[in-house]
């Protein structure tokens, strides 16, 4: 799933089926002959080729992509693990699980020599490259160490539980997870602030695990219960655990559409496929023996898995993306702007008005200032009592008295699309204190200040407080842009994901994709958020051409209406 959808209804597990060559929509297209013990692959940035680590024969094979052809091999030093590309010129890295050292490789030389220490038996990059950083393991010395692949120099390191094994980490490059073989946990790290969250006890032998597209779950292969074991990437606890893998699952890949997640078997010759939705194994797909790394083609329709006691590598041809029509009647949108706490003391703008204008709008989707990894905790404790304790959700008067009880009134379904995370939050407020205590910035955070106060004295010139009609024109945009552009152009940068800017793109990548999914289908969309949020999402909402935009005006005269009669 690019993003989890909450509905009320139940989603029927799939039968398993026997594994073959061909298995629910999965395909094997060609078994490719590598050499002895081939574990890491990578990638061009074209996708015209692959790099695989052939650790049997100390070097690194490079496979065409379109011949499926081994066209050279390239020495790569004593077992090499894995690979990774640079960002000067092309040169690769690999790992030697025997020393503790990075080594350079050309792709049209030889092995240059050591060139980083990093600690004891480091094995295989993580999945992800995040801002040209690489995420690399190291088993013997209990590290994750941070790879700058453009400068080429270690970024950070970061102790972790017993025999790590590859990490994975959320696509804003703010949380790692890592599993620890060697004492069955996950360590949980805080990237941003450099601090370990959580140790989280899963099962024996986690050896690898993904996170899901929409990073609202982590899922790890547990090698010795031959189960996947489901944390929570807000709370970190476990919430579902899949039997009926095969033995000794190895690792964990989402395909790009994440709707399946592919799970090397070690201890066999074969894949199993889970359905993200139902978190159940729908089907078995027979590669070569030992499967032990699945990596994506940048193409997103192929994945490549290096078997490590057959010498091979199996290309994988991944179903058919379901798309949405091209064409079709056009989704309605509209952008409602909260006070969120302050819908609680005021008088023109109270829950009351709330309640009537999602009634008056009567959407098919809610797209809602929730983050993905807190909806499904939220929506489970609404359906259990009747009450939204979530934390993050249960700050929001909207959601907790307005919009979930509409639920058992109102057919629409809640879309959580908030970029926001608690350790962006907390990194920020850092950020923003340690400059407004900082001398050198003085100039800036007077600059900021005066913002502040110019925008402030626009909104009370202009507006009326907490009027509802107000809050929904353009002239509330424009006075809260006085101070947003200020802020946004003076600490974007420095706010990290928690910036203006950067949490604004967040939001509305969700936003967007939860638009794109439904394209074509003459659905209404109520967006709401923050009313400091309306008018970045207008302007970007403008630009498509697949969407109708309403005013609120008429539904709010509507919504008055009603209040007016009673």
């Amino acid at each position: 799933m690019s993003m989890m959808l909450l509905s009320l209804a139940v989603v029927a597990c799939l039968a398993p089926q026997e594994a073959a060559s061909e298995s629910a929509g999965f395909r094997v297209e060609r078994t490719i002959e590598v050499g002895a013990a081939p574990h890491g692959v990578r990638f061009s940035l074209d996708g015209s080729e692959a790099y695989v680590a052939v650790s049997g024969a100390g070097e690194v094979a490079v496979l065409d992509c379109a011949t499926h052809v081994v066209l050279r091999r390239i020495p790569a030093g004593e077992a090499p693990l894995d690979v990774i590309a640079l960002g000067r010129g092309d040169t690769l890295v690999t790992t030697q699980f025997s020393g503790a050292s990075l080594i350079r490789v050309a792709l049209a030389g030889e092995a240059e020599g050591e060139g980083w220490q990093v600690g004891a038996g480091p094995s295989l990059f993580g999945p992800r490259v995040i801002d040209n950083v690489a995420y690399l393991s190291c088993e013997r010395a209990d590290r994750l160490v941070l790879f700058d692949t453009r400068s080429g120099y270690i970024r950070e390191q970061f102790e972790t539980g017993a025999q790590p094994y590859p990490a994975d980490v959320t696509r804003d490059g703010v949380l790692a997870f890592v599993p620890n073989r060697g004492d069955s946990t996950v360590t949980v790290i805080d990237l941003l602030n450099g601090e370990v969250l959580a140790t989280v006890p899963v099962g024996a032998n986690p050896e690898g695990g993904a996170l899901l597209e929409d990073d609202t779950s982590y899922v790890v292969a547990c090698g010795g219960d031959d189960e996947l074991v489901w944390i929570n990437t807000a709370s970190f606890e476990v919430e579902h655990r899949t039997p009926g893998v095969g033995p000794r699952p190895f690792s964990v890949a989402t395909t790009p559409d994440g709707r399946f997640a592919l799970v090397n078997n070690s201890g066999g010759s074969t894949l199993s496929i889970v359905d993200v939705e139902s978190r159940s194994v729908v089907g078995e797909l027979s590669v070569g023996e030992q499967p032990i790394a699945v990596r994506m083609h940048p193409d997103g329709r192929r994945a490549y898995v290096s078997c490590e006691r057959a010498g091979t590598v199996s290309v994988i041809s991944l179903p058919e993306p379901v798309e949405p029509p091209s064409s079709g009647p056009l989704n309605t949108v509209v952008v409602l702007g909260t006070i969120h706490s302050g819908h609680l003391t005021s008088e023109s703008y109270d829950l009351e008005l709330l309640r009537e204008l999602v009634r008056a709008v009567a959407p098919d989707f809610v797209l809602t200032e929730i983050p993905p990894n807190r909806a499904r905790e939220a929506m489970r404790g609404f359906l259990a009592d009747g009450v939204v304790s979530e934390s993050r959700v249960a700050r929001f008067p909207e959601y907790v008295d307005v919009l979930y009880p509409l639920l058992a009134e109102l057919e629409f379904e809640i879309v959580p699309t908030a970029g926001w995370s608690e350790p962006m939050a907390r990194f920020r407020s850092r950020q923003l204190a340690a400059i407004a205590a900082d001398p050198a910035r003085a100039a800036d955070w007077q600059a900021y200040s005066e913002a502040n106060e110019a925008s402030d004295r626009c909104l009370e010139e202009h507006g009326a407080g907490d009027d509802p009609r107000f809050i929904h024109s353009d002239r509330y945009d424009d006075c809260n842009d006085v101070a947003l552009a200020v802020y946004d152009e003076l600490f974007n940068d420095e706010l990290g994901p928690g910036g203006w800017t950067n949490i604004n793109e967040a939001h509305y990548g969700h936003i967007a994709a939860a638009l794109d999914r439904n394209r074509g289908a003459g659905k209404r969309f109520l967006i709401t958020y923050g009313a400091g949020h309306k008018g970045w999402f207008l302007r970007e909402l403008r630009k498509r051409d697949d969407i109708e935009l309403l005013v609120l005006d008429p539904f709010l005269e509507q919504a008055e209406a009603v209040l007016n009669r009673r």
